[in-house]
């Protein structure tokens, strides 16, 4: 549910509150009753009308997975923005590089030491690159 869904909620408890309070008072309660019901269908058929668009059935009866965003977890995105951050990123870069290196081979032999990655981020920028992309085709030709 978005903000504005929240809000139309907090709105219809509101008026199912002042009808409660109301009482005997129909010119009040009755009003805000039908408020209260009303903006309780407006959620509930947004909510429907979502759900049913993300299960929309395409071609050949066929169910569409819904369609999301890249999000800010997805690691090559992560990896494209850290290489624009620079020296920054390089951190962000070598762990994702040693995570592929620790999926398509665990062995100990390729584990670097802290004054190698100290080392490895002191690099220039073109010799930085050139280790990653060492690493990224030694990767490569293991798979």
């Amino acid at each position: 549910m978005n903000l504005l869904s929240w809000v139309t909620v907090g709105g219809a408890m509101a008026a199912a509150a002042v009808a409660v309070q109301a009482g005997n008072n129909l010119q009040i309660a009755i009003p805000a009753g039908a408020l209260a019901v009303f903006l309780v269908a407006i959620v509930g058929a947004t909510q429907l009308r979502s759900a049913a668009t993300s299960l929309a059935p395409a071609r050949a009866g066929i169910v569409r997975p819904p369609v999301r965003e890249r999000e800010e977890w997805d690691s090559l995105l992560q990896l494209r923005r850290s290489f624009g951050a620079g020296e920054i990123g390089r951190a962000s870069i070598l762990l994702t590089v040693r995570a592929l290196e620790r999926e398509v081979s665990p062995s100990p032999l390729s584990s670097l030491s802290l004054e190698a990655e100290r080392a490895l981020l002191d690099l220039p920028p073109e010799q930085f690159r050139q280790w990653v992309d060492q690493r990224l085709r030694r990767i490569e030709v293991a798979t």
